[in-house]
């Protein structure tokens, strides 16, 4: 993806560091199992054209307030790993080994982390809130 192929890179990139945690966070499960770097500009764009994440980064900055991923599965199909879905639990199982994203939640606020790894510097979130679910990735038989 060339720079210029995208209208306000700018914009575009602020909204995946702003609000897009969660997708981040699929982004890295799947540079995890695939072994392949990922550009997160260029899957955010590919997965906002397609309807897959809603966010239009072309709108006004007041209007902007979530990066909402539709159907994580399909972002993992689209990131190379078709043979993978998201399980929500509440709990994380006991023994589990797998891979999984962590969802923060703190006065109606949420966050996203992986266990090695938070996606921003300082949330105050995943600081202070508290483990509200647990997306496992697993592999389908």
């Amino acid at each position: 993806m060339k720079i210029k192929d995208v209208k306000a890179v700018q914009d575009l990139a602020y909204c995946v560091g702003q609000w897009g945690c969660y997708l981040i966070c699929l982004c890295i499960v799947a540079e995890e199992i695939t072994g392949k770097e990922i550009d997160i500009l260029k899957a955010a764009k590919y997965l906002i054209d397609n309807k897959i994440v809603d966010h239009d980064y072309q709108r006004p900055k007041a209007f902007k307030n979530s990066m909402y991923v539709f159907d994580a599965n399909k972002v993992l199909a689209y990131l190379g790993c078709s043979g993978y879905y998201i399980d929500k639990v509440p709990q994380l199982p006991e023994g589990f080994d797998g891979k999984y994203i962590i969802r923060h939640t703190l006065e109606g606020a949420t966050h996203f982390t992986v266990p090695d790894y938070d996606p921003m510097t300082y949330n105050k979130v995943a600081a202070e809130g508290r483990v509200t679910a647990y997306y496992l990735v697993r592999h389908r038989p």
